[in-house]
């Protein structure tokens, strides 16, 4: 049975049965999707458990669901272990890319202050827009059927995060070998892509001597928030699940 409305709880379905709603979570469904008592929901936690779930009490600012059944196991996730090196753009499109991503069977995503990245973010800032960031992955999880969370991991210097082997590929329209030219996928696929204004020159050459494989997509130059998301499809159409 597929549900309408699904609903990220990250609490344990095998205890109470009873379980109480974040204030904010009760509020989105008896106020926004107005559901009520014997409406049901699917309920998961972020690490991969699910649950088919009833409203059965409804308060101003409270509302509390009783768990019916576990959810039998589904592969949703993509084989495929993909983690997006994203340098940091500005507003909407750095959501668009987490949303897209995520859409699109990512692992986990690592937001990446480059050269030319124009986003400064630090202190209480930095906090609020990894929280902002988490829940726009958490929404695009109960879109899409995901039931398991990627992780938003706190943003590094790019020189910190190639202090280390990284195998995967880096975007670079300039790189001669396309990415249909790659005949087997490399796993973990890291896939850097560069901010509104692409990584630098230097920046590649730190990235291939990392363990990153310069390739490009077709042609065309792509923007920042379309250039990762379209490597994570044409990953998923050649070795994952689609």
């Amino acid at each position: 049975m597929s549900l309408k409305h699904r609903l990220y709880l990250p609490v344990d379905y095998t205890g109470e049965r009873i379980i109480p709603l974040p204030e904010a979570a009760a509020h989105y469904l008896t106020r926004v999707l107005r559901l009520g008592p014997g409406d049901q929901i699917e309920v998961f936690d972020g690490a991969g458990q699910a649950a088919l779930a009833e409203l059965v009490s409804v308060g101003k600012k409270r509302a509390e669901i009783e768990i019916l059944a576990h959810r039998p196991a589904e592969s949703v996730e993509s084989p495929l272990h993909t983690v997006l090196a994203q340098g940091i753009s500005r507003g909407e499109r750095m959501d668009w890319t987490l949303q897209k991503a995520t859409e699109l069977g990512v692992t986990a995503i690592q937001p990446l202050f480059t050269e030319r990245c124009e986003v400064k973010l630090k202190g209480d800032k930095l906090l609020k827009r990894m929280a902002h960031w988490q829940q726009v992955v958490i929404s695009a999880c109960e879109q899409s059927g995901r039931r398991v969370v990627p992780a938003v991991l706190e943003p590094l210097p790019l020189t910190d995060w190639l202090a280390h082997f990284r195998p995967g590929l880096v975007l670079d329209p300039r790189a001669e070998q396309p990415f249909s030219a790659l005949d087997t996928p490399i796993e973990p696929m890291h896939i850097l892509v560069g901010p509104e204004g692409g990584l630098t020159e230097e920046e590649v050459t730190h990235a291939r001597q990392a363990g990153l494989t310069p390739v490009r997509l077709g042609p065309r130059v792509l923007r920042t928030e379309t250039a990762g998301c379209a490597l994570l499809a044409a990953a998923q159409a050649r070795w994952g699940d689609w």
